[in-house]
């Protein structure tokens, strides 16, 4: 029942975050990337403390200010470089290079903790690089070429998902210790103090299109992140992954509804060797886990 919850928790929360980076990039174009990820930030710790003050829920504690900063600084990195590209690309392409997320772990596992990529492994790293060079080049036939706006864009949606992996495992790694409400509030209000300096020049007339589409991003982004952090305390994170691939489904049905994007074959194909690749990787983890002593 714990595992149906999470999973429940899990998906509804990828739905909501698929329209949270609709709202994006809806106002991406009319506000920098920076003014997004503060209205995102900043709304949703707004709407957390309403939250807070109505249910007696747990205010955030001092003594997580750390780890809260940690992941503030993380979310503000990966939020910005997620909220530049899907500015500038489709949403779903942008979705299904962020896939990529759990082959960069493996990447990461090897370069800094010598771990051995075995022929799985390396299988996993050819199907995605493959599936990732498929949507991007390919692309360029469907009018994403690059431009110098678009190279900016196409490396911004290749280097979010390694930055959304770390985040990710500190989040299943820090939710035990701190109150869903209390954590999300709290590495909010931090992520959009260190994002203001950046987001505070050359803001445009706010008008009530704007106003509206940024208090729907907090309010999309605070909702979503607590359906996630209270799934990923019920699931494992290789099944969480497994969900999130329903994000390209999500993210290419609101391209199509709100910005007329339609999804070449390539975004297709590319995309299932990148969920192939993750299948493959997560039944290598798995696998090579110690048995339970329990």
């Amino acid at each position: 029942m714990k595992s149906v919850s999470g999973m429940v928790f899990c998906a509804s929360g990828i739905v909501l975050m698929c329209c949270m980076d609709a709202v994006a990039k809806a106002l991406g174009a009319e506000l920098t990337t920076f003014q997004v990820v503060f209205l995102r930030y900043l709304g949703a710790a707004l709407w957390l403390t309403l939250w807070i003050l109505v249910t007696g829920a747990t205010w955030p504690r001092r003594s997580d200010l750390g780890r809260q900063a940690q992941r503030a600084a993380l979310l503000v990195v990966t939020a910005s470089l997620f909220f530049y590209a899907v500015t500038n690309l489709p949403l779903a392409v942008v979705a299904a290079l962020g896939m990529t997320a759990p082959v960069y772990v493996t990447l990461l596992g090897a370069f800094f903790f010598r771990e051995k990529i075995v022929a799985m492994a390396w299988l996993a790293l050819g199907l995605g690089a493959t599936g990732s060079g498929i949507i991007i080049f390919a692309g360029q036939s469907r009018g994403l070429e690059f431009g110098s706006g678009n190279l900016l864009a196409w490396a911004a949606a290749l280097l979010a998902p390694l930055t959304y992996a770390v985040v990710v495992a500190m989040l299943k790694h820090h939710s035990d210790r701190e109150d869903p409400a209390a954590m999300t509030m709290g590495q909010s209000l931090l992520a959009a103090i260190l994002v203001l300096p950046l987001a505070i020049g050359g803001w445009p007339a706010i008008t009530p299109r704007i106003a509206g589409l940024g208090t729907l991003i907090g309010f999309l982004g605070a909702v979503g992140f607590l359906l996630l952090i209270h799934g990923l305390r019920r699931l494992p994170v290789s099944v969480f992954a497994v969900l999130d691939y329903t994000a390209l489904i999500w993210a290419g049905l609101l391209g199509f509804i709100f910005f007329a994007e339609i999804p070449g074959p390539q975004l297709w194909i590319g995309g299932s060797l990148i969920i192939t690749a993750c299948i493959l990787n997560s039944r290598r983890q798995t696998a090579g886990q110690p048995a339970s002593q329990n």
